[in-house]
């Protein structure tokens, strides 16, 4: 492998929140227990529709602040970032992440969350990601001219309308994280349902 420099977002992509909304939106109060809703997208939907956008903006920034330790790594994220990292790359996070959670009365910086939440997974020892190599952005745009400012040659993100939109670099590899979504909702972009699929595909880069 060519020394490449290699960009990940976090949310979603390698901290996977799915399992934590349920228990903590129970937990805080914002839906009944006992409702039978497990995933991320049964919440967001019955927040909405029920509470309104402000109620599901309050439960994300409880999940990325007070209740980040609920969150697991996605499988094999680890694994990629040694990975390639053993080959010569480097690795950098960017992340669109404002540094207070909306309508946190508690105010937990989402940044020092996010960076205990990767130190304490090893993520800056055994996996070997330099600290300095993260980086949170306030907005979109902000996310979209770090990653050309750094000059990634891949990046990699589960959300498609980061690579569709024309701020996105040209000279960068768009690899999305799918997971279980429908391939058409990527827009053509080429889908990638695992790390060990986004691994594979790097390491075959010539």
């Amino acid at each position: 492998m060519q020394r490449r420099l290699i960009g990940l977002d976090l949310d979603n992509t390698i901290i996977d929140y799915e399992r934590a909304f349920a228990p903590v939106a129970e937990e805080i109060g914002l839906i009944p227990k006992g409702t039978g809703l497990a995933s991320k997208e049964e919440i967001k939907a019955v927040l909405r529709s029920t509470a309104g956008e402000e109620a599901w903006m309050r439960l994300q920034g409880q999940i990325y602040g007070r209740y980040i330790e609920r969150a697991t790594p996605y499988p094999g994220v680890a694994d990629f970032i040694s990975a390639v990292l053993s080959q010569g790359a480097k690795v950098v996070i960017v992340s669109h992440k404002t540094r207070l959670g909306h309508f946190d009365t508690a105010r937990i910086d989402l940044h020092e969350a996010a960076l205990g939440w990767l130190d304490r997974r090893g993520f800056f020892t055994r996996e070997g990601l330099d600290r300095r190599d993260v980086y949170f952005e306030e907005t979109r745009s902000g996310k979209l001219a770090r990653i050309a400012q750094i000059g990634c040659d891949i990046f990699v993100d589960d959300l498609p309308e980061i690579f569709h939109d024309p701020g996105f670099p040209k000279t960068a590899g768009k690899l999305w994280f799918a997971g279980d979504r429908p391939e058409d909702d990527g827009g053509g972009l080429k889908v990638c349902r695992n790390w060990r699929q986004i691994l594979d595909i790097v390491m075959s880069m010539p």
